[in-house]
């Protein structure tokens, strides 16, 4: 007897313990903005997304674009080496065509958040506004170019170090080509690439029209963090022509040079009111042409789902047979 009363109690328990559970958006449209076609402008679209529980997973949404055709993509996501759940991000890219910097051009933008519903189609058309990169064009003219075009001279390596000083790296002919380095954004940290600095470096050729002089930089914006940790410039790309401007130095310097434009709708930054989180969080020397507010990061509310009763009495059945 008093066995079973302690399984009932035990049972009874569990019943009125909830299991937090978010609600987001899940779906997916495309757009194309030549013709103005496609699925995401249907109101069919905007009322059929189903809002679905994922757990303890946080909300998300993305536009990506290829020239005119944009996609976007509303889902649930984990954690991939990210300070907090409230943000924007944005993968954004500035060429050189001829002898002129082009304006930036956004290859991805998205926002992540934590509570229920966040991640509603309607807020993907402010996206594209809402996340500027710049970078002076004197700045890169002098760091990429130095009026030399092609390159000559590049750096060849592979590293994972944690201090900038004395990297060996190989200093290789060029000819008729363009220097390029990629810096690697660890998504999951492993003993093989937990480092400071991560990347790649090597000559490639000139004559493929698409390897042009470029920055590429990809940056997340934390929307609740104080002003001075909100930036986080997490990579940065470079293809170049003067003579060894493919080193790590050349791609920490353009972080410190990075001007960003921070325009959130409202329904990006409403109030997370429940317990605050502490985040271990980096500096960044960019600038930012707003003040947001110096409020700390918080988890956002989660709806609460019961346990199903099927399974308790399966675990009552089975325990009074012991």
């Amino acid at each position: 007897m008093k066995r079973i009363m302690g399984v009932l109690c035990i049972i009874l328990v569990l019943l009125i313990w909830p299991v937090d559970s978010r609600k987001c958006y899940e779906c997916g449209c495309e757009y194309d903005w030549e013709t103005n076609t496609g699925t995401c402008s249907s109101p069919d679209f905007s009322a059929n997304c189903p809002l679905n529980e994922v757990g303890d997973r946080y909300c998300f949404m993305i536009s990506s674009y290829n020239d005119n055709y944009e996609n976007r993509i509303f889902e649930a996501i984990t954690s991939n080496n990210l300070q907090d759940s409230h943000f924007i991000q944005a993968v954004e890219t500035i060429s050189l065509s001829s002898t002129v910097w082009l304006p930036t051009a956004i290859s991805s933008i998205g926002y992540g958040c934590d509570w229920d519903g966040c991640n509603n189609v309607s807020l993907a058309n402010y996206l594209p506004e809402s996340f500027q990169i710049n970078i002076n064009q004197t700045i890169l003219s002098n760091e990429l170019l130095d009026g030399q075009l092609p390159a000559k001279a590049c750096y060849s390596c592979s590293k994972c170090i944690n201090e900038l000083t004395a990297i060996l790296c190989k200093q290789v002919s060029c000819p008729n080509g363009i220097c390029y380095i990629d810096e690697i954004h660890n998504y999951v940290t492993t003993a093989a690439n937990n480092c400071t600095f991560h990347f790649y470096s090597l000559c490639e050729s000139f004559t493929d029209p698409v390897q042009s002089p470029s920055v590429r930089i990809r940056a997340t914006y934390y929307i609740d963090f104080p002003v001075e940790k909100q930036l986080e410039i997490d990579e940065v790309d470079i293809r170049c022509t003067k003579d060894y401007c493919n080193s790590i130095q050349v791609v920490e310097f353009l972080k410190g040079q990075v001007q960003t434009t921070i325009n959130l709708h409202s329904d990006f930054r409403p109030s997370r009111v429940t317990t605050t989180t502490t985040f271990s969080t980096g500096s960044s020397s960019s600038s930012s042409s707003t003040n947001p507010p110096t409020t700390t990061a918080n988890s956002g509310p989660n709806s609460a789902r019961l346990y199903p009763l099927g399974i308790f009495y399966m675990i009552f059945t089975f325990l009074l047979l012991q």
